[in-house]
């Protein structure tokens, strides 16, 4: 009797460990992600307290309880953007009414617009100017942040190429800056002459590429 117990105690051990292995590998399986190769220019540490975006440690944002799923992952370098809705999904959090976590998601787009290839810049486009024209003069403080114009540069390319695609008749080019520049106007509140001069700039370097092509 006394052996049989000893057996089904050892058989019971045995189970227990093969289920804490199964465990501990499904545990690991979301942290040892495919790489982060892709993020090498991004300047991260992946410690969120060394990281940071917008003056902020990058805790607040992955701590806050409202912070998407994916954009954690994005950070992590569990997700990369790719040619699949998920990314579209990802990047259109840009646009959110969280003034908390927007700058995180801003830096996501920002960080994929530098990535992006042929099939990946089909998507930053649209959220791009989206949020050019929903937060107007957040967008022109944040282009500002960066002196060498590189950021506000890759962003109006950026845009150029893919940012007009959900207007019903994207080759009326007019009628679309007209579009943007009203949209900006609008939502730029309280704007000065000088805002109105940079709406319209802006509006006009989104357009640069096709006005040098005809």
């Amino acid at each position: 009797m006394q052996r049989i117990i000893s057996l089904i105690f050892v058989i019971f051990l045995f189970s227990c460990k093969k289920q804490e292995t199964i465990v501990i590998k499904e545990n690991k399986d979301p942290i040892e992600y495919e790489s982060t190769n892709w993020q090498q220019d991004f300047g991260l540490t992946h410690s969120i307290d060394l990281d940071s975006v917008w003056g902020k440690p990058m805790r607040y944002y992955i701590s806050n309880k409202n912070c998407d799923p994916i954009a954690k992952d994005f950070y992590l370098g569990v997700y990369r953007p790719k040619n699949e809705p998920k990314t579209a999904r990802l990047l259109n959090l840009v646009t959110s009414e969280n003034d908390s976590l927007r700058p995180f998601y801003r830096w996501i787009l920002n960080k994929t617009i530098l990535i992006q290839d042929g099939a990946l810049g089909e998507y930053t486009g649209v959220p791009a100017r989206k949020y050019a024209e929903k937060f107007p003069k957040e967008f022109f403080e944040y282009m500002d942040f960066d002196k060498s114009g590189k950021k506000y540069s890759d962003w109006y390319n950026s845009i150029a190429y893919s940012g007009f695609y959900d207007f019903e008749n994207s080759n009326d080019t007019n009628k679309i800056k007209e579009s943007l520049i009203k949209t900006m106007t609008k939502n730029c509140k309280n704007c000065n002459i000088d805002y109105q001069k940079r709406i319209v700039k802006f509006a006009d370097d989104c357009f640069s590429n096709e006005n040098s092509t005809k």
